[in-house]
């Protein structure tokens, strides 16, 4: 079953949708007629955990009726939440750590602009987008919240000040390899293409976050966030 966002009031008889491309996507390409059930969900207090299931009961010009038919809980999500402080990385790249990361369960993403960080902005629209349909897709009760970009400084503050346990995967460490973390909160910092430098690795060990190995194979940033954020979540 076909599954949308829907940002409005949804426990009510009749659902309206009048969002352009969401008419355009159920009428014109996915093609669903009357009939037709579709899943609705929507992140605020009021329905979070829970999928709204709607069936088609007439198109219109620009907007779609259904008619609610039952409201099923959403009990993929995971019971851990892991909020991801990324390194900007190339777009592409980035974007697919945000496409995947939303697939495996993380929470929260940061996207910090570290010493070696080969970009320096994002382009949050587009960002918000992925971040939807990723969702959608991967049966999510919520869509992850994008943070803006804040440098390496900022970000460390920030894990500290969550009271959360911090890991930080680095390629100097050796011997703390990653496991499954039993904390209900965790934060994971992952660094860029060209490594972090010594003196964010310093601020980090001076922070008392936890210096943790992703194994004996060098990977990419974007290998390593989702990786790190799997086992921290599931593992």
């Amino acid at each position: 079953m076909h599954r949308f966002y829907f940002p409005y009031q949804l426990d009510k008889e009749i659902i309206m949708v009048k969002d352009r491309a969401v008419v355009h996507q159920i009428r014109d390409v996915l093609k669903l007629r009357r009939g037709d059930r579709v899943g609705f969900f929507n992140d605020k207090p009021e329905y979070a955990g829970y999928d709204f299931v709607g069936e088609v009961k007439n198109t219109e010009s620009g907007l779609i009726n259904f008619m609610l038919r039952e409201k099923v809980e959403n009990n993929r999500e995971s019971s851990k939440k892991l909020v991801l402080f990324q390194s900007l990385i190339k777009k592409d790249k980035f974007e697919w750590v945000l496409e995947k990361a939303t697939e495996v369960g993380v929470s929260e993403i940061v996207p910090v602009m570290s010493a070696r960080s080969e970009k320096k902005s994002i382009n949050m629209e587009r960002c918000g987008v992925i971040l939807k349909e990723a969702a959608e897709q991967s049966g999510r009760a919520i869509i992850p919240k994008l943070h803006a970009v804040i440098n390496f400084d900022r970000a460390t503050g920030k894990a500290e000040s969550s009271g959360a346990k911090t890991y930080f995967a680095s390629t100097s460490e050796k011997e703390n390899m990653i496991k499954g973390a039993g904390d209900r909160q965790i934060n994971i910092f992952i660094g860029p293409e060209g490594g972090w430098e010594e003196r964010e690795i310093f601020s980090a060990q001076r922070a008392n976050f936890e210096m943790i190995s992703l194994g004996r194979l060098v990977l990419r940033s974007e290998t390593a966030a989702i990786a790190a954020s799997y086992t921290l979540l599931w593992g």
